[in-house]
């Protein structure tokens, strides 16, 4: 794919120059043999995924999460891909697990929300049903071109009980897909996905759980025009709001902390200020202040319809799109959640 599609003028201005001084100076190191396999069982739905045993970097998360990396850089490579497109990644890998509250969405709903963590659909070559674990799930593939060469990666999303969907990810960077594709293969052949929560028994005293915090650590992603950092615990659900290009809703635990982005064409009215001062009304807000949303000039307004919400929503224009981005938090958790979401709407861009 043509990189000048994925990323802005000053991305591949990035990239050239990277490009240049990679091949003057480093270059990719191949990917390292892979070692016997390893098995991790998740204590808290009972997922079971195999690992290369010398892979040192380890990430999981009771109930939510495991991922696997070759070493320490190799998950910082994955984090910076976006933001980083030039950068030299010695042929990183991953094997990953996440697990993604049904709250109600079917196989198909739930593929296509993960379809929107990427810039557009094209960059997925494949989408076909199979199975895992003799269960009916989906197979999507993706790849695209980076300054050191081709990224790769397939993801399984299969639904077994009615708690949560699984989605098996692998990918990997520096045309090395294809070498860890044997052994990915395998793993995913003796993948296990996750069942309903484990619970505990009556006579245990238990409390009721706390949803869990924004993760301390984030990954970009991308819709359609824009990228933006979340907490690497949240999901990216597709949405359908009235006159919006796309819309997409990333979600933790809690349905009422989001940050929702939505893409609306401007191509009819760019005059950001007075497109502000006609939606005073309808938030409820007595005044918009000035500020920048991706680089560019912004308004924001602050606002609550309630039911001890708050919510700040951003409008921006750049081309023929105008982006509204809003943040909403439950106030008792505002401490939580508020600092979290501003710094993430402070990684927003428009590509």
């Amino acid at each position: 794919m043509n990189i000048i599609k994925l990323f802005s003028a000053k991305g591949l201005t990035l990239i050239v120059l990277s490009v240049f001084l990679w091949g003057c100076s480093e270059k990719s190191k191949g990917p390292e043999p892979l070692g016997a396999l390893k098995e991790y069982v998740d204590p808290g739905t009972s997922f079971k995924v195999q690992y290369p045993q010398n892979w040192k970097e380890l990430q999981k998360e009771s109930g939510r999460r495991f991922m696997a990396f070759p070493s320490k850089d190799a998950s910082e490579s994955f984090r910076k891909v976006y933001a980083m497109p030039g950068e030299v990644n010695h042929s990183a890998a991953q094997i990953a697990v996440f697990l993604q509250p049904l709250r109600g969405r079917i196989l198909d709903s739930v593929v296509l929300d993960n379809m929107t963590d990427m810039i557009n659909d094209s960059l997925y070559t494949e989408k076909r049903r199979t199975t895992i674990a003799g269960l009916p799930a989906y197979r999507v593939r993706y790849r695209y071109n980076l300054a050191d060469g081709l990224y790769e990666g397939e993801k399984y999303i299969v639904v077994k009980d009615t708690a949560y969907a699984t989605v098996l990810e692998f990918s990997a960077f520096s045309d090395s897909y294809s070498f860890y594709k044997p052994t990915f293969d395998n793993i995913a052949k003796n993948f296990i996905p996750a069942s309903n929560p484990i619970e505990k028994k009556p006579d245990t005293l238990i409390q009721n759980a706390e949803a869990a915090p924004p993760s301390p650590t984030s990954r970009i992603v991308n819709g359609t025009g824009f990228a933006i950092s979340i907490p690497d615990n949240f999901n990216g659900v597709r949405t359908q709001n009235s006159g919006t290009i796309y819309s997409v809703s990333f979600q933790g635990d809690r349905l009422d902390c989001t940050i929702q982005v939505d893409v609306i064409d401007a191509s009819k009215q760019k005059n950001l200020s007075k497109i502000v001062e006609d939606n005073k009304k309808a938030y409820g807000a007595a005044s918009a202040s000035k500020t920048s949303l991706g680089g560019v000039e912004a308004y924001y307004m602050n606002y609550s319809f309630g039911n001890n919400v708050q919510s700040r929503v951003y409008f921006a224009i750049k081309g023929d799109k105008m982006f509204r981005v809003t943040m909403n938090y439950f106030i008792p958790k505002q401490d939580v959640y508020k600092p979290v979401f501003e710094k993430s709407i402070s990684t927003f861009r428009m590509l």
